[in-house]
């Protein structure tokens, strides 16, 4: 089985990139597309992008689940109340402009005809195309992009909040512009983030209503998709906007092939995998190497039906590390989190229940340019030589490695010296249990989990920290007490994927890593790192001028992150596997950033597939489409859920909203 191969790779990528400097922008006159570094692939009278198929036949319905394994009661994909319906933001919410998905940080004009940056970037300026309309047929103005910032900063995730926390000012300097004035000059992804990740809301929709609360009321909008029908937990079906008014854009032709696109509510994997097999919906992203291993060997694979197909892309593989939460005095000393580490042994867990498909994570950036390697370059040891004695030594004089084991659950060298670690920080074991030698205290912490499945991976660990005389339990909760619990950083560890994938970081990354959102409820910083030397790293990635700059501050804080320990990094997939009923076509190119999302900013979940693929027009529908105003496939589904229970199949749920699955075992 071979991954297809993409018309970029990361070595081009790099060749592109190096040296590439954020002054190639073109700034001080309005124009087509923002660059941040280099210049923008495709010129402003281009027609479409290469990567789709301009001729495409139109119709069809594609079916996908919703992959998060939770209901839904809001329509509202921005707050932190309640858990959004799936595919709210890519089908109805269009931004001023779009990103490409064959190069990144680069977008094109969208909702904006034209965007301006100043030429020393204190602001950006966007002119409204006159056409541009929402769904009830009124006019996108400057007022609604400015209402549209406000809202966001002030009532959605805190990942705006932080994202735009450099901005100054939004105002609508005419009907139909508007600018962005900056507090700095040096922040020189933020017109590109304002452009392509701020969602454009109706001011005279929302002004009236309540931004945070939960919502089933169908919301004004822009993308090119309608809600046509829904019931919380089984399913929602858009249908595609006849009157979308930016269906001819050069940035949409070729896509929004699919007239409806339905999202499937699943509660159980093994349920939800079975309705796969029977054709009840058309596409999978598969995240269990067993399965993927074992599996797919059912009749409608051998015969061709359904597709297996496995991807790379040029992005940084995703991370799903366990986060130790160091606002609990017990992970605050380094030693102790380095002993935690090596009491993971994933070469066992590789040979014995992964099949020998994931490789251990070693960078937050893995995969792409941005993983550190080596010893620092002169250029990443100017930015770390000020703090030289706030950082771990290695840092300076080794490459991050992750510790190794034989494989075969003997773990134990790393034990060892795992002891040794815990005996430096104050730790002993008495009468079997690991004791504070000051205080008297049992060392004893629990992993908040959510899913069953992965108390595989989590018992082997637990079983080792017992060898270490740590008293570590397991606690699986329900999906609604996980949510409530990250989100109020209630835990002491836990498994949760984090939003890495970008090969331009910038101020997104504050939220994961920065002080400020340490104790930001709902942040991304679910560990709590607060430590000047990240804060000082953050601030030269964010003001990096160059691409190279960028990637000597992205190394520099890999290594930083990585030698402090402050999350165990577990394991990874160098692929995404991806299996299709043969009705659903693809282009010929695979765009370089993957299908896993349209821009940079991806859950990995193959949302790009709903936007570049199309049916077959010869092929018959699935039973599942046939009845598009009631729960579709309900015989299937209920034949099937019958089965399942009856076989004692336990219901896994998932996770926090809007984040990707972790890979399983």
């Amino acid at each position: 089985m071979k991954v297809r191969a993409h018309f970029a790779t990361v070595a081009a990528l790099a060749t592109v990139l190096h040296g590439a400097s954020a002054e190639a922008l073109t700034m001080g006159k309005p124009v087509h597309a923002i660059a941040l570094y280099g210049e923008p692939k495709y010129g402003a009278n281009f027609d479409h992008f290469d990567y789709v198929n301009t001729n495409a036949p139109k119709g069809g319905t594609f079916i996908k689940t919703n992959e998060s394994f939770l209901t839904f009661d809001t329509l509202n994909p921005y707050t932190l109340k309640g858990a959004a319906v799936h595919g709210l933001e890519l089908l109805l919410f269009d931004t001023l402009m779009a990103p490409g998905q064959d190069e990144p940080a680069t977008a094109y004009v969208l909702i904006a005809q034209t965007a301006e940056i100043a030429p020393d970037n204190s602001w950006v300026q966007f002119v409204i195309r006159p056409e541009a309309r929402f769904t009830d047929g009124s006019a996108i103005t400057a007022d609604d992009v400015v209402f549209s910032y406000e809202t966001m900063i002030a009532k959605a995730f805190p990942r705006y909040r932080i994202m735009y926390a450099d901005v100054d000012k939004a105002e609508a300097v005419k009907p139909d512009t508007v600018r962005f004035t900056f507090k700095v000059k040096s922040n020189r992804k933020l017109s590109l983030q304002i452009a392509a990740y701020l969602p454009i809301l109706s001011k005279a929709y929302w002004k009236d209503r309540d931004f945070t609360a939960t919502t089933l009321d169908v919301p004004v909008t822009t993308g090119p998709y309608l809600i046509e029908s829904f019931e919380p937990g089984k399913f929602i079906v858009y249908h595609r906007w006849d009157n979308y008014w930016g269906k001819d854009l050069p940035v949409n032709r070729g896509l929004w092939n699919f007239e409806r696109v339905r999202f499937e509510y699943f509660r159980d994997d093994d349920v939800e995998f079975e309705a796969f097999k029977t054709g009840v919906y058309d596409f999978k992203r598969e995240v269990s190497s067993r399965r993927w291993a074992t599996a797919y060997t059912f009749p409608a694979v051998t015969d061709g039906r359904v597709k297996l197909l496995p991807l790379q892309d040029i992005q940084p593989v995703s991370t799903q590390p366990i986060s130790f939460n160091l606002r609990r005095p017990l992970f605050q000393d380094r030693r102790v989190r380095q002993a935690l580490n090596y009491a993971f042994d994933f070469e066992s867990l590789n040979n014995n229940i992964f099949y020998k498909q994931y490789e251990r994570s070693r960078s937050y950036w893995q995969g792409s340019p941005l993983e550190a390697k080596g010893l620092p370059s002169a250029a990443e040891l100017k930015l770390l030589e000020p703090f030289r004695d706030k950082v771990p030594a290695e840092v300076f004089t080794a490459e991050f490695m992750e510790p190794t084991t034989p494989g075969v659950g003997d773990a134990r060298d790393n034990l060892t010296k795992a002891q040794g670690l815990l005996k430096e920080a104050g730790w002993e074991v008495r009468d079997g249990k690991l004791t504070n030698v000051k205080t008297g205290a049992i060392f004893a912490f629990e992993i908040l989990n959510n899913q069953q499945t992965m108390e595989r991976v989590y018992l082997p660990y637990t079983q080792n920290l017992k060898r270490l005389g740590i008293d570590a339990t397991v606690r699986l909760v329900d999906t609604a007490q996980f949510i409530n619990r990250v989100n109020d950083f209630d835990f002491d560890a836990t498994l949760v994927v984090m939003p890495h994938n970008d090969l331009t970081p910038g101020a997104e990354q504050a939220e994961i890593w920065g002080s400020d959102t340490a104790d930001a409820k709902a942040s991304n910083n679910l560990s709590g790192v607060k430590d000047p030397v990240v804060d000082a790293l953050l601030k030269a990635m964010i003001g990096a001028e160059t691409y190279d700059d960028l990637a000597a501050a992205t190394h520099a804080l890999d290594r930083v992150l990585t030698w402090n320990f402050y999350q165990l990094l577990t394991y990874t997939s160098p692929i995404e596997r991806y299996a299709y009923w043969s009705k659903l076509k693809m282009p010929e190119v695979t765009p370089a950033l993957g299908i896993g999302g349209m821009g940079e900013f991806s859950g990995g979940m193959g949302e790009s597939a709903i936007a570049l693929w199309w049916m077959d027009p010869t092929a018959g529908q699935s039973a599942s489409a046939a009845t598009p105003q009631s729960a579709p496939g309900s015989g299937h589904r209920d034949l099937i859920i019958a089965l399942c229970v009856a076989g004692g199949l336990a219901v896994v749920l998932y996770l926090v909203r809007r984040r990707r699955p972790p890979e399983l075992n």
